[in-house]
């Protein structure tokens, strides 16, 4: 046999193939004045954190000079 009729032997017997997809995708993203207040408020948290241990390392560094 050629390689004609292998391929069209191959081929599938019906055309009406439907591949139908729906996508419905709904974001929302709402942000209350309650919730900037809160992260404000864990930003100057985490800051004073970080700045605490700093002042008193430099205040002990200046009391052994």
């Amino acid at each position: 046999m050629s390689k004609e009729n292998q391929e069209s032997k191959s081929l599938p017997s019906t055309n009406q193939n439907k591949n139908t997809v729906r996508v419905n995708n709904n974001f929302s993203l709402t942000i209350n004045l309650g919730d900037s207040l809160n992260l404000l408020a864990l930003i100057g948290g985490i800051y004073l954190i970080r700045t605490i241990p700093k002042i008193r390392k430099q205040k002990r560094k200046q009391e052994k000079m």
